[in-house]
C-alpha cells in the first residue's frame, strides 16, 4: 500500500466529518483521519529510508554510529 491509498483514505474520513451530523461519529472519523495520516508518514519514511525502519533497528545501537 503507498502513502497516497492512506492519505486519500484521511480525505474521505475528514470528508465524512464535516458532513456528518452525529457527534460521536465526527470525531471517529477525525480520530481515523490522523492514524491514516500518521500511518501515510510512516509508509514513506520507510521507503525513503528502509535502514532506519524495522523492529531490529535501535537508534542507540545503530552500527554506523561507531
Amino acid at each position: 500500500m503507498t502513502a497516497d491509498y492512506f492519505r486519500e483514505l484521511a480525505s474521505r474520513c475528514r470528508k465524512a466529518s464535516r458532513d456528518c451530523f452525529d457527534l460521536f461519529a465526527k470525531e471517529e472519523f477525525r480520530r481515523l483521519a490522523n492514524e491514516l495520516n500518521a500511518k501515510a508518514d510512516e509508509v514513506e519514511f520507510s521507503s525513503r529510508y528502509p535502514e532506519r525502519t524495522g523492529w531490529f533497528w535501535q537508534p542507540q545501537h545503530h552500527p554506523t554510529d561507531r
